[in-house]
């Protein structure tokens, strides 16, 4: 077990090119992803997408065995059903709290862009994270009285220490070196320190990412909604423990190592929503593709049936003998009509590259758009 002398002195090599380019790429990108159009709908859509895997990132990071598809129940569900077993109620709150946190971020800056970090926001966080959820010697947005371990690692102890270290953060964070930094920096920097200091009960793991994300929205790189670095954390969750105690450490005050590490998460999460912005916008180009195919035939009941085939399909898999069964919602389109009207409209989609036929399923043929990018 080892203890820290946190002081403010710490620095971060934020002329370097490795982060410089990071930090523009980050830009870039978050820039390319705004400028991309799409509708509400979608865009809400990829929202809830970000949110989901930033949920399950930072309840994983600390030993939450909740899936994806579990993370993705509890967020659909109403606040007053349990989703899981009673025996995993406090996994279950665990994942509503992190949603809650981020809501508060995004609905608090949007309405105060200007908002600063400050003790009182870092304490509001802890108390949406915890609140609900009975930690031992845990207050929901409460300094602790007790002493904690995180790992190998052994924070303050003494709660006027506490205090005093978490004042001085705030201060030096709002009024000293980290002013001269990016924004994105210093939002990296924040959850460096708040998870450092430990300054709760419980939850500070969560919380020190929570008061990042914050951070970076504010400084606008959530162009299509909530972006954390949760999720990559949690990818690779040994790595960034190893390298929080290496900057404590090893590297003599030099924070870049942990920067340049969260930098490049964040590059990775902005490339998978560019990837996700780019995936509604190539189903939006392939209806019209699948418009300008079935031109000929859309004043007649056999083109419109095959358009809203394909609009329906969207990006799923669907068996053709469910169809023929009446077992899957696009029996509708064939009611009444034969199985051969069915197996001739594949026949023509097919042939005109607008589905794709193997084994028995069909999928609407959406790659085929990527032939008309440069």
């Amino acid at each position: 077990m080892r203890a820290w002398d946190i002081n403010f002195q710490m620095r971060v090599k934020a002329d370097e090119p490795g982060i410089v380019t990071l930090v523009a790429d980050c830009r870039a990108m978050a820039r390319v992803i705004r400028n991309i159009p799409i509708a509400p709908g979608r865009q809400d859509r990829i929202n809830r997408l970000n949110i989901l895997r930033a949920v399950r990132g930072t309840t994983g990071i600390e030993g939450s065995d909740l899936t994806e598809l579990e993370v993705r129940m509890i967020l659909e569900a109403s606040s007053k059903k349990m989703v899981l077993p009673a025996s995993r109620k406090r996994e279950e709150q665990e994942a509503r709290n992190a949603q809650n946190v981020m809501d508060y971020v995004a609905s608090q800056l949007t309405l105060h862009p200007e908002t600063e970090l400050t003790e009182e926001l870092v304490c509001k966080l802890h108390e949406l994270t915890t609140e609900s959820i009975e930690y031992q010697f845990n207050t929901p947005g409460k300094y602790r009285t007790i002493s904690v371990t995180a790992g190998d690692y052994v924070p303050p102890i003494e709660i006027k220490e506490i205090n005093k270290l978490m004042g001085q953060f705030i201060k030096w964070l709002n009024t000293g070196t980290p002013q001269d930094w990016d924004p994105i920096i210093r939002a990296i920097v924040t959850h460096f320190y708040v998870v450092s200091i430990h300054p709760f009960g419980d939850g500070n793991g969560r919380t020190s990412r929570a008061a990042e994300s914050f951070l970076l929205y504010k400084a606008g790189i959530n162009a299509r909604g909530f972006y954390s670095l949760a999720n990559f954390y949690y990818r690779n969750r040994d790595e960034y423990f190893l390298l929080l105690n290496k900057i404590r450490f090893e590297t003599k005050g030099d924070m870049t190592p942990f920067v340049r590490f969260a930098l490049r998460g964040l590059s990775e999460e902005l490339e998978e929503v560019h990837r996700e912005v780019l995936n509604e916008v190539k189903q939006i180009s392939f209806r019209d593709f699948a418009r300008e195919k079935l031109q000929d035939k859309l004043d007649s009941k056999s083109g419109k049936r095959m358009l809203d085939l394909l609009i329906k399909l969207d990006t799923t898999i669907v068996d053709v003998k469910a169809i023929r069964q009446n077992e899957h919602a696009l029996s509708k389109l064939y009611r009444g009509l034969t199985p051969r009207t069915l197996a001739r409209d594949i026949a023509f989609l097919e042939n005109q590259s607008l589905i794709i036929v193997d084994k028995g399923k069909i999928a609407a043929n959406i790659n085929v758009m990527e032939k008309f990018t440069s």
